[in-house]
């Protein structure tokens, strides 16, 4: 058996272990304080500025995002106004036109626009009515469309018939309960000059239908749209 003076030796031994130990980490303890910190990466220096100004372009970006998307509400929204004002003076201007100028509705039909365009030559001609129903019916407008344009060829006055400058005169019946769209094209003869356009809608008498005519007449130079002409002059 170990003797009680051999285990205070060993007991020593490991206290006076532990206490170096312990005294040579407070050295290197204090030696780390002591040495003076590592100088800045240059490198996460500018990785921090690009983040920095990525951030703040961001918060710019978000927040033009945001008055863009304030003005096109504001800018609907008075589309919308507009649209509706628009359509009440349509209305409005219906009515007038049915109470004040009777000639210009008859069954409740109504000539609502005429487009005239010119084609690649100035006398290949597209033209483009349209027809609406003013009234609630249950049957259907019949009719024919008859088209005259006014004009002259050298000095003289000419009057011609659309009906027989079109491929097929189907294209001018009528046969609608809320609106028809008639739409076409013809060539106008060398050297004619035209001057106004006469649209005339007529119906027949027929059951449920009384016989009236629509006419309106409208100056050529005010329908005519001509094509878009080349900004830059084509390479020869």
């Amino acid at each position: 058996m170990l003797s009680f003076k051999t285990i205070n030796k060993a007991r020593f031994g490991v206290i006076s272990l532990l206490v170096a130990v312990l005294a040579g980490a407070g050295g290197v303890a204090m030696i780390w304080q002591q040495q003076p910190p590592p100088p800045p990466d240059p490198k996460l220096a500018q990785l921090t500025q690009k983040v920095a100004q990525i951030e703040q372009s961001l918060a710019q970006a978000n927040m033009a995002l945001e008055i863009e998307r304030k003005t096109i509400n504001e800018m609907n929204t008075t589309l919308l106004s507009l649209q509706a004002e628009s359509l009440e003076q349509q209305l409005a201007l219906r009515f007038y036109q049915k109470v004040m100028a009777p000639e210009y509705t008859a069954n409740g039909v109504h000539i609502e626009k005429v487009i005239l365009t010119q084609g690649i030559s100035q006398r290949h001609i597209r033209f483009e009515v349209l027809i609406a129903q003013l009234e609630k019916r249950k049957r259907y407008i019949k009719g024919n469309l008859a088209l005259e344009i006014f004009g002259s060829i050298d000095g003289k006055p000419q009057v011609l018939d659309v009906a027989k400058m079109i491929k097929s005169t189907k294209d001018l019946k009528l046969s609608f309960r809320f609106f028809q769209h008639v739409k076409s094209d013809f060539e106008l003869p060398e050297g004619f000059m035209p001057e106004r356009l006469t649209v005339t809608i007529k119906m027949p008498r027929q059951r449920g239908q009384k016989a009236a005519n629509v006419v309106q007449e409208y100056p050529w130079n005010e329908l005519i749209k001509l094509p878009m002409q080349p900004i830059l002059p084509t390479a020869s």
